[in-house]
């Protein structure tokens, strides 16, 4: 075995070289002494596909390669993989650049295949094996973010982009040393990539990411993966992690929204500003205009309003037929904008039903089929969903057919019926497919063409918009920002999250709503209305049927009241680093439905976020959401000096060596502004 050390900054990464393969071997942080690594992991996997049979063969870089070698010095390193005995012809090389003046790896993959007989089919970034203790925690991007004890036997596989990787960087850092590694794809593009990460009980954890290669349906299909994967040193936690993926977004990313003094050009300042939703599912009478106007009067809030159910079919089922609408669907619009209650409207932006008329095939196989996402063998990509239980088309964003029904759809929806924004479903929240249609205008498998394809479907949108109106998606994935205004958070509701994407950002998009039908009890709703407040989100989302019977309905008035009165804090600010907090009062759900890891979703009684305005004044959220009197201690970077209170707690309070305590009183909101 060979040993080669990899340089850069106070970052060397060793990898160990055999007569037929190589393996990461050891990761040294010289300037803390951390080793985040001492034993061998496989730099990659590979995996090709036979043409003839369909048949999948994998590979990695530890063993069955004819040559290897490992050659250069500072700043650039070539490792290179040929002649592998299950897949020959086959030469993989990955470089490792680093850069100047930082602690960072910047690695890029090629991929060069004479092989004709297999389709290169997937492909790993380098994989980033560490090593696990009680201090060493773990970043993944499921949601806003979540952090996991790194030696929890445990293991998220996710697609990007998609609900359960919002963005496409994770991480890793010890709490005793305060330095961290991150591992970023730095992909402007972006590329469709696997995110994962994994513990199991008798092996090393690992983070990675894997690309789906492009040109699936050929032999001998070279190509590069897209973007760099950085491997990065840094100082901190999480909060520096997010950081540095905010400073390559900010820099290169091609979904960056227009900004005009600070602000996004295209967000309507409705949007921008409002502080709270509702949702409805409508019946067929006007009632849903007045429930929510009864609701709005109490919450003393005319709230912007998600509505389901307007059209005639069906929830899930005959998409995309939405019209005709219900027949009160106008006049209950009317009745509600005439209050200033803004109305958006769902329609679903990627399935066709296969029997989209009743149980009767009307369109699909004539209109539809062509333009669908396929797998190898010309078959449709199909789902089936709990709430109607058929079979459901993805539609291929690329085609032309799918473009112009959704171009349709908006038209009719914002000039018909006067509508404020469209909600189109699943575009933010549902992964890619590799969709092999050679009648298609891209290359058959992944790449970078599903996000520009659905850029192209927004852009087709935008052409019938009207000035101040706007469009939203299912969730969080951040390479559709630059085409659409807002996301719902409604997932954001887990166990061990914290709020990254918000410190990424905040300012770029409109992030709204939790689904307090997840709850599961008090606690929940509690846990919902505080965290989403600190959290800087638009909050509610909740229907008016379960507002009226919150069990602590004043408490959730208190926090939209505090999201409205201190909004500038949140749409013209930014998040600061969170408080530490240590507080003996804790809360727990006691029904399994709130979607949290274990099935209950626990927290601190105390919610505190730190929030900077343009100006500079900065905001310290105490929310106690127990229904008893909390003391919690909290560290946070403010400066040291004696605060008034605001809120339910007007009293002065005392920050030392940046610590503070104070009693907090039952389901209370109060804050600090200094």
């Amino acid at each position: 075995m060979k040993l080669h050390t990899l340089s850069a900054g106070d970052l060397l990464v060793s990898l160990a070289q055999t007569e037929e393969g190589v393996c990461l071997h050891r990761i040294t942080d010289r300037k803390s002494g951390r080793v985040f690594l001492k034993a061998d992991g496989v730099l990659f996997t590979l995996t090709a596909r036979s043409l003839s049979e369909g048949s999948l063969v994998t590979v990695d870089s530890a063993a069955g390669w004819e040559k290897v070698s490992v050659c250069g010095e500072s700043p650039v390193y070539t490792v290179s993989f040929s002649g592998h005995k299950d897949l020959p012809m086959v030469t993989v090389l990955l470089t490792a650049a680093a850069s100047e003046g930082e602690d960072s790896l910047s690695w890029t993959v090629q991929l060069h295949s004479e092989n004709r007989e297999y389709s290169l089919y997937e492909c790993d970034y380098p994989i980033l094996t560490f090593g696990a203790c009680s201090r060493t925690k773990v970043f993944f991007p499921y949601g806003c973010g979540e952090v996991y004890p790194s030696m929890r036997t445990f293991a998220s596989r996710q697609n990007y982009p998609s609900y359960g990787a919002s963005m496409e960087y994770m991480a890793l850092w010890h709490t005793g040393a305060g330095r961290g590694l991150y591992y970023g794809l730095h992909d402007p593009a972006p590329a469709y990539k696997k995110l994962h990460y994994e513990k199991k009980a008798d092996s090393l954890p690992f983070l990675k990411a894997c690309m789906p290669l492009r040109d699936i349906d050929k032999g001998a299909n070279s190509q590069s993966l897209e973007g760099v994967c950085v491997w990065r040193l840094f100082d901190g936690d999480w909060y520096d992690a997010a950081l540095l993926y905010k400073a390559f977004f900010e820099e290169h990313a091609s979904w960056k929204p227009v900004m005009e003094n600070g602000k996004r050009k295209d967000l309507p300042e409705w949007l921008r500003t409002n502080p709270h939703w509702w949702r409805k599912r409508m019946k067929w009478d006007e009632s849903f205009a007045d429930e929510l106007l009864e609701a709005s009067e109490d919450l003393g809030l005319y709230s912007p309003v998600h509505l389901y159910d307007w059209f005639q079919i069906p929830y899930d089922t005959n998409y995309p037929h939405y019209f005709p609408a219900k027949t009160a669907f106008l006049p209950g619009i009317c009745r509600l904008q005439e209050k200033g209650v803004r109305v958006m409207p769902y329609i679903n932006g990627r399935l066709w039903d296969t029997h989209d008329k009743g149980k009767e095939d009307w369109q699909f196989t004539a209109v539809a089929r062509p333009n669908c996402t396929k797998k190898r063998g010309d078959e449709p990509f199909l789902e089936v969903y709990p709430t109607s239980n058929i079979e459901l088309a993805i539609m291929c964003p690329s085609t032309a057919l799918w473009q112009e029904k959704q171009q349709e759809i908006m038209d009719i929806l914002f000039h018909e019926f006067t509508v404020d924004a469209v909600y189109i479903d699943q575009i933010g929240a549902a992964q890619a497919y590799p969709c092999e249609d050679p009648t298609h205008s891209h290359r058959a498998g992944g790449g970078t063409w599903w996000v520009e394809s659905y850029r192209n479907l927004l852009d087709h949108a935008r052409q019938v918009l009207p000035e101040d109106r706007c469009f939203t998606t299912e969730c969080t994935s951040d390479p559709y920002m630059k085409d659409i205004q807002g996301y719902l958070s409604w997932i954001w509701i887990k166990n061990d999250q914290v709020p990254a994407f918000m410190v990424i950002y905040n300012g770029y998009v409109a992030v709204f709503g939790r689904n307090y039908l997840y709850a599961g009890d008090w606690v929940g709703e509690n846990i919902f209305a505080a965290q989403s407040l600190t959290y800087g989100e638009q909050m509610g989302w909740i229907l008016p049927e379960t507002y009226k019977t919150l069990t602590y309905k004043e408490f959730y008035k208190k926090c939209v009241g505090a999201r409205s009165a201190l909004g500038d804090f949140f749409y013209d600010g930014r998040l600061l680093r969170s408080p530490k907090i240590e507080d003996k009062v804790k809360l727990k759900t006691t029904k399994i439905k709130a979607e949290a890891y274990g099935g209950l979703l626990e927290h601190t009684a105390t919610f505190s976020e730190c929030w900077e305005r343009e100006d500079g004044k900065k905001l310290l959220l105490l929310i106690n959401a127990a229904a008893k009197e909390t003391t919690p201690a909290l560290q946070t970077d403010l400066p040291d000096g004696t605060y008034t209170t605001a809120g339910d707690l007007q009293i002065p309070v005392t920050v030392e060596d940046g610590r503070l305590s104070v009693m907090l009183p039952p389901l209370s909101v109060s804050y600090i502004i200094l």
